[in-house]
């Protein structure tokens, strides 16, 4: 087929998009989401070459999986209330998935995707304005593309010519984005970081608590605005067994690759992973293992993850049964680090869902201490400034309250030509202030070298 011809496939494709839409609305009433699916030549993630001007207001994707979901436009939204976590807003959330479905796949149902902040009862900080405690949002249309089919969900009173015109972008060639020259504008404060490290690592040695998570930010600028898509593109490259993301908010996009799962749940079946102890990676294969054995033989960093694990395991066991959890951890090897990492599974009770879930797990010990309520006391003491949705549950649901959130780490906020970076690090009693500095550096490059830095 020439090119020529493709086009006009395409078009007609494009055209069948309304005519299948409005048969099954006949059918099931016009309340009802509309399931369809699309030319083999649309790849939705070309919307997030620019979020804002293809209202693009979340996207989830786990590129090792083929899974990515894309979310434009809002035909409902939940708003988290301030001081309040995930669990506040599930009645509201089941709510806007309650319908009736229709369309070419029956299995494709409607999800609402968002996030929620760190710390919701602390009032927004530069660059979190305009985010919120938190939210969730159902889109006008669900992209939807699992490594195997791409399909669409419409909402109810959404066009079928808005998915067509979308569908349309989603079709055409990609046009390569030039990245501006990035400087650092405002650097990570390395004197008050050691200073800070030291006194956390002193206080844990006293007994005072156990461990406390510092996390820093740096703000780099350009003389161009900076491309969402361009960073995303070298996101799943780099690391594509990540959870990659963007949210959206006025003239501000959340964007960021992360190792960590918070908790996924599907069929009754939890899934929890406890990330924590790290190291770089080496410089050939013989350096990555000895880097790798010496941190799963570290004690510092085998205190800190069982920390973690133990804290997990505690907060599912009231939720779950058959709670399951390896006595040993697992090296996680991603493009610059390695982690300490063990999953926890456990098959949920009657009437527990994934808002119940991220309610009941979030913050663990390894984006916050232990105990939580004293490593929130330690983080407002040595930050300094709003951390915002970094560290905070990310994902999305279904109206079976299935669905999967990551906490949000190795992330930046992109506005217009400047970046804020976000990155941070577990202290213990034994806790190096230089080597949390190389170690914290070594967070903030993936997103750094994404974006262009």
């Amino acid at each position: 087929m020439n090119e020529r011809d493709a086009s006009v496939a395409t078009e007609a494709n494009v055209r069948d998009l309304s005519a299948r839409v409005a048969a099954y609305r006949r059918t099931a009433g016009r309340d009802a989401f509309v399931a369809v699916a699309l030319p083999a030549s649309v790849d939705a993630r070309r919307l997030l070459d620019d979020p804002r001007a293809h209202g693009v207001v979340a996207s989830y994707e786990r590129p090792e999986q083929g899974l990515a979901l894309v979310a434009v436009g809002e035909a409902g939204r939940v708003q988290a209330p301030w001081g309040a976590g995930a669990g506040a807003v599930r009645a509201q959330a089941r709510a806007l998935l309650d319908g009736p479905s229709a369309g070419d796949l029956p299995g494709l149902h409607p999800r609402l995707l968002g996030g929620f902040r760190f710390n919701p009862g602390v009032t927004p900080g530069e660059p979190w304005q305009p985010f919120g405690a938190g939210w969730l949002v159902l889109p006008r249309v669900l992209f939807v593309s699992s490594g195997e089919s791409d399909a669409a969900v419409i909402a109810p009173g959404t066009d079928a010519g808005e998915l067509e015109r979308l569908v349309e972008v989603a079709s055409a060639p990609v046009e390569e984005a030039s990245s501006p020259v990035l400087h650092i504008e405002r650097p990570l404060d390395r004197e008050r970081w050691c200073d800070s490290v030291a006194a956390i690592a002193a206080e844990v040695r006293a007994g005072a608590y156990e461990k406390a998570v510092l996390a820093s930010t740096m703000t780099l600028a350009g003389d161009a605005p900076i491309s969402v898509g361009r960073a995303l593109a070298r996101l799943r490259a780099a690391y594509p067994d990540c959870h990659v993301f963007t949210m959206t908010s006025g003239d501000a996009t959340f964007l960021g690759a992360s190792p960590e799962l918070l908790v996924s749940l599907t069929g009754g079946q939890a899934r929890s992973l406890g990330l924590a102890g790290s190291t770089r990676r080496g410089a050939d294969a013989a350096d990555d293992e000895r880097l790798g054995a010496a941190l799963l033989s570290s004690a510092k960093d085998r205190i800190e993850h069982e920390t973690v694990v133990r804290a997990i395991r505690e907060r599912l066991e009231g939720a779950t049964d058959d709670l399951r959890a390896p006595n040993q951890p697992v090296l996680r090897k991603l493009r610059n680090i390695q982690h300490l990492a063990t999953e926890i599974t456990g098959r949920v009770r009657p009437g527990v869902d994934i808002l119940d879930l991220v309610q009941r797990l979030h913050p663990t010990p390894a984006v916050c201490g232990w105990p939580a309520e004293r490593a929130r006391e330690v983080i407002t003491q040595h930050e300094g400034f709003d951390r915002g949705w970094y560290s905070g549950p990310l994902g999305w649901l279904d109206g079976a309250g299935d669905g999967e959130f990551a906490v949000a780490l190795r992330s930046a906020v992109v506005e217009g030509p400047r970046a804020y970076l976000f990155a941070g690090n577990g202290i213990m009693g034994d806790s190096d202030p230089q080597s949390e500095f190389a170690e914290v550096q070594l967070k903030f490059r993936p997103v750094a070298e994404a974006l262009g830095a």
